[in-house]
């Protein structure tokens, strides 16, 4: 699979969860986030941070809720260890700049 067709199919599956689960719904789960442990926590702002980038790639019509998201679940969870907080900044920082 191409990454062109790996992000066309990430692009899809969110709009599919964004079709289907109200935005508390969505709320709730990035709100549970801070109840992971750390390398699912770091795997969930990897990922969330891959979903943004290509929701971002359109620029005539980018989506920010991934963005959006990626902020709220940063913020929920900046209590964490030195260790954990370290790797989940270094790939924030990547993804804002």
């Amino acid at each position: 699979m191409t990454k062109a067709q790996r992000d066309a199919n990430m692009l899809y599956n969110s709009e599919l969860i964004a079709q289907h689960f109200s935005r508390a719904q969505l709320d709730s789960i990035f709100m549970s986030s801070i109840n992971l442990d750390q390398d699912a926590i770091i795997s969930f702002i990897e990922n969330l941070c891959k979903i943004s980038r290509v929701e971002l790639q359109d620029t005539m019509n980018p989506r920010k809720f991934s963005l959006q998201a990626i902020v709220e679940v940063a913020d929920l969870n900046m209590a964490r260890i030195r260790f954990v907080w370290t790797k989940i900044w270094q790939m924030l920082s990547e993804h804002f700049v």
